[in-house]
C-alpha cells in the first residue's frame, strides 16, 4: 500500500478525481447548506427576535444564491470536467472562494445568541457544530477550502462569544478551540483517506487495464500461433504427403527395391517424420485451444478392438500378451464423446503400455465405477513401473523417463501429454496407479453422463468389408479417380502412385473450369479426391459440391492439411470423407476401394 506524505504530493489524476467528486457535490452544498438554515430559523424563532431571525436567514439566502451563481458560472466555463493542470488549479481557486461564503455565513449564527437562553444558545452552538462537522466531510475533496472556510467561521463566532457568555467565555471559547481542533484532525485524515481511496481505485484501474491489454496480447499470440498452425500444417503436411506416396510407388514400380534396405530405412523415415509431426500438430491444436469435441455416440467395443489389432503386432514380437476384459455390465457400452480423441488418448495408453513392457502382458479393462459414476477404462501393464518422484511430470510434453538416449523407436515423449490435454477437453479423469518394478494401471474415469446404449440413438451403420489386403491394382485397376489439387509435387506423387495401381487418373490443379476440363465430355469419375486449400474462390468442400452436381454417381474425399477443426465437421456434415495429410499409402488404397465399393453396393 502506497504510504501517503503530508502535505500529499501533487498528482494530476488524483486532483482530477478530486475536482469529478467537488463538482458532483456543488448542488449538494447548495441544499445543505439552505435546508439546515431553515431549521436554525425554526428552532430560534420563539426566542430570537423576528426581524433578526428573518435577517440572518435572508443573509444566508443570499450567501446561498451568490453561491449558485459561483456554481454556474463555473459550470457554464467548465462544459465538461477535464485533466487540464491549468482548469484544476482554477477549480480549487474557485472552490475555495464558493465554499468560505458558507462558512461568512455560518460563523454569523452568533447574531442568534440570546444571553440567559441556555436552550435556544444551545441550539445555536449545536447547529454551528453540525455545519462545522458537515463541512468537514463534504469539503474531504478540499482540504484548503476547508480551513478557510472554517477559519473564518470560527473567528465570527468566537467574536459573538464574550458578550453573551461573560465570565464563561473562556471555557466555551477552550471547548470550541478543542472541538475544532477535532475536526481539522478529522478533515485531514478524511482527506488522507479519500486520495488514498482514489490511488488504489486508479491503482486497479490501471492493473485492470494491463490486465485487459496482456489478455488482448495473449488472444492475438493465440490467434498468430493459430494462423502460424494452420500454415505450418498445411506447408509443412505437403511435401511430406508427397515424399510417402513418392516411397511408396517407387516401391511397387521397382519391385526388386521393396525390400532393399535403403528403401526401408527410406520409408521408415517417412513415416517417422510423419508422426512426429503428427504428434506436434495435435499437441499444439489442443493446447492452443483449437481443437473443439464433436460429440457423437458410438460403440466403444469397436474402438478397443481396433486398437487392440492395432498394437497386437508389436505385442507379439515382443512375446507379450495382449488381452481385454470386460465386465458384464460394460459388455455392449457406448459411448457419447468425441471418438477420435477418445481413441488417441487410449491408443496412446497402449502403444505406451506395449513399448515399456519387457516381460508378461498388458491388459484393457472395462468395468463399473464404484456408485454408479459411471465406468473405468483401464490399461494394466507389467512393465517397469514409475517412480514416486516421477510421476507428477510423466504428462509433461517431451518426458521420457526410460529413453534418456531419446531412441525414436520409443516415442517422442508427447503421447501423455496429449492424453493429459484431451482428457481436460472430454472431461475424463485420467490417474495413475503404478508399483516401480511391477507396473502401472493409467485409468480412464468415463462419467456416467458419457456412457449411452444404442438403442437411445440410432443403430450404429453397418459397416461395408474391406477388400483382402493384397496390392491395391486387384480392386482399384481401373477405377477412375478425379484429383483436384494445385501442388504439382502432389499431383506427380498421386499420378506415380496411383498409376502403379492401375487407376484411371484425371488432374486438375485448381477451378471448376480446370476440372470440367480436365474430365471432358465423355469421362466421369468414380471418385473425386479433393485438397481442402485451394486457389480462387472455391475451397475444397465447395469445390466437391460443384462436382457432385456435376458427376452426382462419384464419390467425394477431402484431403487437408488444416488443423482447424470446422473443416473435418464441414466436410462431414456434407457428407464427404475426410483423410488428413500425410496420408499413408495403405490408408489411402484401403479408403479408396472402401468407398468405390460401398457406392457399387449401394447401386445393386
Amino acid at each position: 500500500m502506497t504510504t501517503l506524505t503530508w502535505p500529499p504530493a501533487y498528482d494530476t489524476a488524483i486532483e482530477h478525481e478530486l475536482f469529478l467528486l467537488g463538482y458532483r457535490n456543488l448542488t449538494v452544498h447548495v441544499v445543505g447548506h439552505v435546508g439546515l438554515s431553515l431549521l436554525v430559523a425554526a428552532g430560534t424563532w420563539f426566542a430570537v427576535p423576528h426581524t433578526l431571525v428573518l435577517g440572518w436567514l435572508a443573509w444566508m439566502l443570499c450567501l446561498a444564491l451568490i453561491f449558485c451563481l459561483g456554481v454556474w458560472a463555473f459550470r457554464w466555463r467548465i462544459n465538461s470536467p477535464g485533466t487540464d493542470a491549468k482548469v484544476l488549479r482554477r477549480w480549487k481557486n474557485m472552490h475555495v472562494w464558493m465554499v468560505t461564503l458558507p462558512g461568512i455565513g455560518w460563523g454569523s449564527i452568533g447574531l442568534l445568541f440570546v444571553p440567559g437562553a441556555q436552550v435556544n444558545n444551545l441550539l445555536v452552538m449545536t447547529s454551528f457544530a453540525g455545519a462545522l462537522a458537515y463541512t468537514s466531510v463534504s469539503n474531504a475533496h478540499d482540504l484548503r477550502g476547508f480551513v478557510v472556510s472554517v477559519t473564518l467561521a470560527s473567528i465570527l463566532l468566537l467574536s459573538q462569544i464574550p458578550a453573551v457568555f461573560g465570565d464563561q467565555s473562556l471555557a466555551v471559547i477552550g471547548m470550541i478551540l478543542l472541538y475544532l481542533s477535532v475536526m481539522a484532525w478529522v478533515a485531514r485524515n478524511a482527506h488522507l483517506t479519500l486520495i488514498e481511496s482514489i490511488q488504489l481505485r486508479l491503482s486497479n484501474e490501471i492493473l485492470a487495464q494491463k490486465n485487459a491489454e496482456n489478455a488482448t496480447r495473449a488472444e492475438q499470440a493465440n490467434r498468430d500461433k493459430s494462423e502460424f498452425l494452420a500454415a505450418a500444417s498445411h506447408d509443412l503436411r505437403q511435401p511430406v504427403h508427397a515424399l510417402l506416396l513418392l516411397i511408396e510407388a517407387y516401391r511397387q514400380q521397382v519391385p526388386s527395391a521393396a525390400s532393399h534396405p535403403l528403401v526401408l530405412n527410406i520409408a521408415a523415415a517417412g513415416q517417422s517424420i510423419s508422426s512426429l509431426f503428427n504428434a506436434l500438430m495435435e499437441l499444439s491444436r489442443l493446447e492452443s485451444g483449437m481443437e473443439k469435441p464433436v460429440l457423437a455416440a458410438f460403440d466403444l467395443s469397436e474402438c478397443k478392438a481396433r486398437l487392440l489389432a492395432r498394437m497386437r503386432p508389436e505385442a507379439e514380437r515382443k512375446g507379450l500378451s495382449l488381452r481385454s476384459r470386460v465386465s458384464k455390465r460394460a459388455a455392449h457400452l457406448s459411448l457419447c464423446t468425441d471418438k477420435l480423441l477418445l481413441e488417441r488418448m487410449l491408443g496412446n495408453l497402449l502403444a505406451n503400455a506395449v513399448c515399456y513392457t519387457e516381460q508378461g502382458g498388458v491388459l484393457l479393462s472395462l468395468r463399473p465405477a464404484h456408485r454408479d459414476s459411471g465406468y473405468w477404462l483401464e490399461v494394466w501393464d507389467t512393465g517397469l513401473g514409475i517412480a514416486v518422484a516421477d510421476q507428477a511430470r510423466i504428462f509433461d510434453p517431451y518426458v521420457q523417463l526410460a529413453n534418456r538416449e531419446r531412441d525414436r523407436t520409443k516415442g517422442l515423449g508427447l503421447g501423455l501429454a496429449i492424453v493429459r490435454h484431451a482428457s481436460d477437453l472430454l472431461g475424463i479423469g485420467v490417474s495413475l496407479q503404478t508399483c516401480l518394478g511391477r507396473g502401472s494401471c493409467f485409468r480412464m474415469h468415463l462419467p456416467a453422463a458419457m456412457c449411452v446404449t444404442w438403442s437411445e440413438h440410432v443403430p450404429a451403420p453397418a459397416t461395408v468389408p474391406l477388400p483382402s489386403m493384397v496390392h491395391p491394382s486387384c480392386w482399384l485397376a481401373g477405377r477412375r479417380l478425379l484429383l483436384v489439387d494445385d501442388d504439382p509435387m502432389i499431383q506427380r506423387a498421386m499420378q506415380a502412385l496411383l498409376g502403379s495401381w492401375g487407376m484411371a487418373l484425371r488432374v486438375a490443379g485448381s477451378g471448376d473450369a480446370t476440372a470440367l476440363e480436365a474430365c471432358g465430355p465423355d469421362w466421369e469419375p468414380e471418385c473425386v479426391l479433393c485438397d481442402f486449400r485451394l486457389p480462387g474462390t472455391l475451397d475444397g468442400i465447395a469445390m466437391l459440391d460443384f462436382l457432385q452436381e456435376r458427376y452426382p454417381q462419384a464419390v467425394g474425399i477431402l484431403q487437408t492439411g488444416e488443423l482447424a477443426q470446422t473443416v473435418q465437421v464441414r466436410a462431414e456434415e456434407a457428407g464427404y470423407m475426410v483423410l488428413f495429410k500425410p496420408v499413408d499409402a495403405a490408408v489411402l488404397a484401403s479408403t479408396l476401394a472402401t468407398v468405390l465399393n460401398r457406392r457399387k453396393l449401394e447401386r445393386g
